[in-house]
């Protein structure tokens, strides 16, 4: 506005030049004046928002001035030029009515001075011009007064729309870093604690707490925490009522206000609590508390429940993973003990019945050159079979080896050791993941055994197909038959590969092959083969 203020006292000096004499100090005195506070309006400007004060202030300025018009003439006044800022004030900061009412306040008090000395129709005429000049700036401060206020308001609109944006963007690359952490590492620890460190680096919390629910007996246990310590155990039958809520409803609970000893940590005023969740199943619980009353926003809120479901997920698959790997060991150390077993224990027998004949031979007086030949040569064998058992445990899938190169080497081993036809074929131009060729190695291997010890064959033909929608190994031979030759406990090591083959989602069929013996084959359909 200083402007204007500034052109009105120049206006003013103007329009009253001819009457600036040393006789009329009541116009020298009110220029100075007007000056003055111009000069002040300038410095410390009245702020163009509707308030007590802001109008408080208006009202006084107007009063000066108008003061300043009535003791230099009223409307006669070179003065009442600096009425045009103050009405322009008035319309910006508190709209146009405002200004109209102080327009009208002024306009009785001059013209009433005014009239008796200028005469009636002229005063009026006077009042007139002066009462339109200062109702169009009083209209047009108000439309701009209007104006600048809906601009402030999609200003304000705009703003609300971006950081909603940006909160979105936020929770979109926390849950891209969850979920790109979720394949990355299986483990239980490693992906509560890749979550949580996230979780605290955008929810502020005195506290964060996270659960494992434990289905036996309805409970949950408190498996990681950081800030202030929590309840290390909660029973499902007498949780607390934030932890019940947070159960039964399918978004995060914000609790603006807990009663002091109430929250799971101590000193907690409030907090949110999300329900984790997989396979529509609870799977635990995470609570992120605060020390102060409304110490969360609805933006951490949405966080919170945004990052709920997928850390649940990842959860429920690491707890999953451990079960599967702990059954896998179990598979593993049967599978060894039967290997050493069935190569090592019954030659080792027979080592043991062969050195008994060799020292009732020695006590009879007998030559011993044959035995020992022969038991020299079961040694041979037994340290070969020892040797092949030991290699076949350590081979195994990696980044550099693929399956076609495993199969191919092991069959070439076998043939040499069995004298067993093998014949391999490959169509794999592509690999699936690491842990399904793994998998299918295992199969692979646990199969061929079978051929080896069992199926009393001269051939055993591997197929091997991988492409980006299809995987198959097939494994035949024209043996006596699955089901022709002596029962066995763990059916040829068939629990375990069903096993493997359910691990990775694919399927297994065992066929009798035509003209003889058995086929086994493993396929993943397309859709389930992921790289």
């Amino acid at each position: 506005m200083w402007p204007f203020r500034l052109l009105a006292i120049a206006g003013a000096i103007v329009q009253g030049r001819e009457d600036l004499t040393w006789e009329n100090w009541q116009l020298w005195g009110g220029i100075v004046v007007a000056a003055v506070y111009a000069i002040a309006s300038v410095l410390r400007p009245i702020p163009h928002r509707d308030d007590h004060r802001v109008r408080l202030r208006i009202v006084i300025e107007h009063a000066v001035h108008t003061g300043l018009v009535m003791l230099t003439g009223a409307w006669a006044s070179p003065l009442a030029l600096c009425l045009i800022p103050t009405v322009m004030v008035a319309g910006f900061a508190a709209g146009s009515v405002f200004a109209a009412q102080l327009i009208i306040a002024s306009l009785v008090v001059v013209t009433v001075q005014y009239v008796p000395d200028a005469g009636f129709e002229h005063g009026l005429r006077d009042a007139a011009m002066w009462g339109g000049l200062l109702g169009l700036v009083a209209f047009t401060a108000g439309l701009s007064q209007r104006a600048a206020m809906d601009a402030a308001r999609q200003k304000e609109a705009a703003l609300q729309r971006v950081n909603r944006l940006a909160e979105a963007n936020s929770l979109l690359f926390a849950l891209q870093r969850v979920a790109q952490s979720m394949p990355a590492s299986l483990d239980l620890d490693d992906v509560i604690d890749s979550t949580i460190s996230r979780v605290t680096s955008l929810v502020p919390s005195d506290s964060l707490s996270l659960y494992l629910f434990d289905d036996t007996d309805g409970r949950l246990d408190l498996f990681r925490n950081s800030g202030n310590s929590a309840t290390p155990q909660i029973m499902l039958s007498s949780a607390p009522p934030m932890v019940r809520a947070a159960i039964d409803a399918p978004r995060t609970v914000r609790i603006v206000d807990l009663a002091e000893g109430t929250g799971l940590s101590t000193g907690a005023r409030s907090g949110l609590y999300a329900a984790l969740r997989a396979r529509g199943t609870m799977v635990g619980l995470l609570a992120v508390e605060s020390e102060r009353t409304d110490g969360h926003t609805q933006q951490h809120t949405e966080i919170v429940h945004g990052l709920a479901e997928p850390f649940g997920i990842a959860i429920d698959n690491s707890r999953l993973f451990r079960r599967i790997r702990s059954a896998t060991v179990t598979e593993e150390r049967r599978r060894i003990a039967r290997d050493l077993h069935d190569q090592v224990g019954s030659s080792l027998a027979f080592l043991g019945f062969e050195v008994d004949r060799a020292q009732e031979l020695a006590v009879q007086g007998h030559a011993m050159d044959e035995v020992l030949v022969d038991l020299r040569q079961q040694v041979t064998t037994v340290v070969n079979d020892i040797r092949e058992t030991l290699h076949d445990l350590r081979t195994d899938v990696t980044d550099q080896r693929d399956l076609p190169a495993t199969l191919r080497d092991h069959l070439a081993r076998v043939g040499d050791r069995r004298h067993l036809q093998t014949e391999s074929n490959v169509d794999a131009p592509s690999r699936p993941p690491r842990q399904v060729e793994r998998e299918l190695w295992q199969i692979a291997l646990e199969a061929i055994t079978n051929v080896e010890r069992h199926a009393q064959a001269s051939k055993v033909t591997v197929t091997y197909i991988s492409h980006p929608d299809r995987v198959l190994l097939q494994v035949s031979d024209d043996g006596i038959g699955l089901n022709n030759g002596p029962r066995r406990a763990d059916r040829y090591g068939m629990i375990g590969m069903r096993e493997r083959t359910h691990g990775i989602g694919a399927s297994l069929r065992v066929e009798p092959t035509p003209g003889g013996g058995t086929t086994i084959t493993v396929e993943l359909e397309p859709g389930e083969v992921r790289s």
